[in-house]
């Protein structure tokens, strides 16, 4: 296993492979740039936040971890659970959200604490998730920690409270949040995630739906014209009222005079509503309809979701069968398409040895049937991923 490279997504490590994690690191007996060891809790606070503060700050791709009842000298283990000091995901959250405004832009490392257990032995464990918000700093002095000071890890090494990071490191924070070493298209869907950083765009066409990035204008996003046979009718689409007024068309996302993606999206009731077309992959005579999490395509999905603050993340259930009297039960009368992780697809759908290539093979033309297998497989999917939560 590579140790460290749990990010998360908004999901939570493991809890089997933070075990792992954990038990790996320990067993290397020595300390290093995304972990620490701390016999127990922390007793004063400012030592607290000046170590989460280092290794948020800290060159490593993964989540970092600050790791409570192991020795950081002779790395034996000291059940948790004993230590008068311990504190809860409650306590830490207080602390950091009640000192928010001390902190850059109000913006704190983000932070989860785990229990686990190893050789019969309670541990925490406070996972820091790497995000690209670098550099993390207060700006209004905390006790011993100074203001406007950007402390760092270099190895098994936290930058003093009394200095600061070295000028190339301090660079390499600010490189990585804006992705300034990242490819265009990964940059793009980074400031996607931020929609208050665009500005309407006039084009002198009218048109409320083209943006720029106001901090880096050279990225673009704006409304294209679509050819006629662009699909606008696809099952995920039949629910919507008028459906006969659906309208099909792109937005073009542009670093420069760069292209680099083209979005299909369907506009429903005369542009009333509007959704950037889905992937699929077709399961049973039907297809599965998802957006993938880290694409392009939900990035520019959320971006315009946010700005008509409408219910462009809702599909209306409609029409008469079994699946469709099921998921108005499960769902009422409005369907969101599911947001998939890394993993999810593949596991959900099943190895390609498993799956039966004869339906694949002739799916359904009946529209009727086509919007019911649609139902159908959204539903599966939301019972399967169900079935993974509980266990």
């Amino acid at each position: 296993m590579q140790i460290g490279t749990f990010t998360g997504d908004s999901t939570l490590t493991k809890q089997d492979d933070l075990v792992e994690i954990i038990s790996i690191l320990i067993n290397r007996k020595i300390e290093g740039a995304y972990w620490d060891f701390k016999r127990e809790h922390h007793q004063d606070n400012a030592d607290l936040i000046h170590d989460v503060l280092c290794l948020a700050n800290a060159k490593h791709t993964g989540n970092r971890f600050l790791i409570f009842g192991v020795d950081d000298k002779e790395f034996s283990l000291h059940p948790i659970n004993e230590d008068t000091g311990r504190r809860s995901q409650a306590d830490l959250a207080s602390l950091f959200r009640d000192n928010a405004k001390k902190f850059f832009q109000s913006r704190f490392p983000e932070f989860y604490l785990k229990e686990i257990e190893l050789n019969k032995i309670l541990l925490d464990v406070l996972v820091i998730e790497d995000t690209p918000h670098k550099p993390y700093y207060l700006v209004e002095r905390y006790k011993k920690n100074f203001a406007h000071h950007i402390y760092t890890r270099i190895s098994d090494t936290n930058t003093p409270v009394n200095d600061a990071a070295q000028p190339h490191e301090i660079e390499r924070m600010w490189r990585e949040r804006f992705g300034l070493d990242m490819p265009p298209l990964e940059r793009a869907r980074r400031y996607l995630i931020e929609p208050d950083a665009w500005a309407h765009l006039d084009e002198g066409d009218g048109s409320n739906m083209n943006f720029y990035h106001t901090t880096f204008p050279e990225f673009t996003l704006k409304v294209a014209d679509a050819e006629d046979l662009i699909d606008r009718h696809q099952e995920w689409t039949r629910g919507e009222i008028r459906k006969d007024n659906n309208y099909a068309g792109y937005y073009d996302l542009h670093y420069h005079q760069t292209r680099l993606a083209r979005i299909h999206y369907v506009s429903f009731d005369d542009h009333k509503k509007s959704m950037v077309a889905p992937d699929w992959e077709p399961r049973g005579t039907g297809r599965f309809y998802f957006y993938k999490a880290d694409s392009i395509d939900y990035a520019v999905q959320k971006f315009y979701s946010t700005f008509r603050r409408d219910d462009s993340s809702t599909l209306s259930i409609r029409g008469e069968g079994e699946a469709g009297n099921e998921a108005r039960s499960q769902w009422g009368h409005q369907m969101k398409i599911p947001v998939l992780r890394s993993g999810e697809l593949e596991n959900f759908l099943g190895p390609d040895g498993k799956r039966d290539f004869r339906e694949i093979m002739n799916p359904s033309t009946d529209k009727a049937e086509q919007y019911q297998l649609f139902l159908r497989n959204q539903l599966d999917f939301e019972y399967w991923r169900n079935r993974q939560n509980e266990g």
